[in-house]
């Protein structure tokens, strides 16, 4: 038999960034994120950032480095672990058009995806892949 799980109520994610200061302002200038709070300490100076069903955590470690060390840029998706996070949004065009407006890196302009929805993406300061899905 198998034990099933809660349904999940919201959802968090970590971070680690080279820049934190650009990190948490970009999450809350262009994704609305709100600061709860911040701390330092010997090993890491950190942020919980939330919005309405999300935690995201910021974290700048000490002596921490990309995940490729060689200088090569390479795609998120090409690396184990998380590749991209994701947003639902009511208007993906209204979206859009805030992330072009706000000089946001777009990575791909609207395409269409599963069941009806549409997407785009953009990137944050750190490289790290934002994809927003709407219809």
């Amino acid at each position: 038999m198998t034990t099933r799980l809660p349904d999940d109520h919201g959802a968090f994610f970590a971070l680690s960034v080279a820049d934190y200061n650009a990190a948490v302002g970009w999450y809350t200038r262009h994704l609305g994120f709100r600061i709860e709070a911040e701390a330092e300490n010997d090993i890491r100076k950190g942020a919980l950032l939330s919005k309405p069903g999300l935690l995201l955590e910021i974290a700048q470690f000490h002596g921490a480095r990309p995940r490729s060390n060689s200088g090569e840029t390479v795609e998120s998706h090409k690396v184990h672990g998380i590749f991209k996070i994701g947003f639902l949004v009511p208007d993906i065009d209204t979206r859009f058009k805030e992330a072009e407006e706000s000089g946001l890196d777009i990575t791909f302009s609207i395409v269409p995806a599963a069941a009806g929805f549409r997407t785009f993406g953009v990137s944050d300061p750190e490289g790290n892949q934002i994809q927003f899905f709407g219809k």
